[in-house]
């Protein structure tokens, strides 16, 4: 069987987590504690969260679960996470997520866009910016 949640961090300072099909709640809670380790564990990284076009609506429970982690490593990602695309195919989904974001805005720089490679393009250019801004503030 496909998993449903696929963590692939095979590129330096780039985690893609790809949803491939819905994830039951166990699975869902298991990218959750997955993804915390990344959190815990990377100092400094960009993520792209990209979603089949064959995935459902994200059921209101792991919403909850969603926004219950947000809220619990609002700070941590804030600090380690350098910017977050969303790549989500259906612009349905793209709608609603944006509304989403807008009323619950994500504390990191965030972008929502169509495919992955665009979301790889828009993290890979926000992890040079942040490299560059780093690489001055040492130098003063």
């Amino acid at each position: 069987m496909t998993p449903s949640v696929e963590i692939d961090r095979s590129q330096p300072l780039l985690v893609v987590v790809r949803f491939l099909r819905g994830p039951t709640d166990d699975e869902f809670r298991q990218y959750l504690a997955d993804y915390t380790q990344v959190l815990e564990t990377e100092p400094r990284f960009g993520a792209v969260f990209a979603t089949a076009s064959t995935m459902p609506m994200t059921p209101p429970r792991q919403v909850r679960l969603q926004a219950k982690f947000m809220k619990s490593y609002g700070e941590l990602i804030e600090k380690r996470v350098v910017g977050i695309a969303f790549a989500l195919p259906s612009p349905l989904m793209r709608g609603v997520l944006r509304g989403v974001l807008m009323i619950q805005p994500i504390p990191c720089p965030h972008t929502v866009v169509g495919t992955e490679a665009e979301g790889v393009a828009w993290v890979k250019a926000r992890l040079w910016t942040d490299h560059l801004r780093r690489m001055k503030s040492v130098g003063r």
